[in-house]
């Protein structure tokens, strides 16, 4: 799957979905830490496929989160989290090209943390 299909099919799932939106956020962050786990656990078996796929769904689903901002809601907000997922589209991205473990689990620590506050802080789950 490249990361335009895996854009295209989240993006679907947003719109044709009768999930609440708040769930949603939280199954792509859910989603996005899997495949980022998975982007490691690749490496270390030195398997091209799993990581080339895990990768590529880990960007289509930074990519879904960042373009799904609400552009009418807090400025602030939207700008900070628009250039959070930006900074993790780029260190995604430059695993492509040279991966290191130590480098990639700034992507998993913070897609944690999100997924973390979200859950807790937004959605009001312990």
């Amino acid at each position: 799957m490249t990361a335009n299909e895996a854009y295209s099919t989240y993006k679907n799932m947003m719109i044709n979905t009768t999930v609440d939106k708040l769930q949603i956020v939280a199954m792509l962050y859910e989603g996005a830490l899997s495949f980022a786990k998975k982007v490691v656990e690749a490496v270390k078996n030195n398997n091209d496929e799993e990581f080339s796929d895990s990768i590529n769904r880990v960007i289509g689903i930074l990519l879904a989160l960042r373009d799904s901002l609400d552009p009418n809601a807090d400025r602030e907000t939207v700008e900070y989290l628009t250039a959070l997922y930006n900074f993790l589209l780029e260190k995604t991205i430059k695993a492509i090209e040279e991966f290191r473990e130590d480098d990639f689990y700034i992507v998993i620590r913070y897609l944690s943390k999100m997924h973390e506050i979200w859950t807790t802080a937004v959605m009001r789950k312990d």
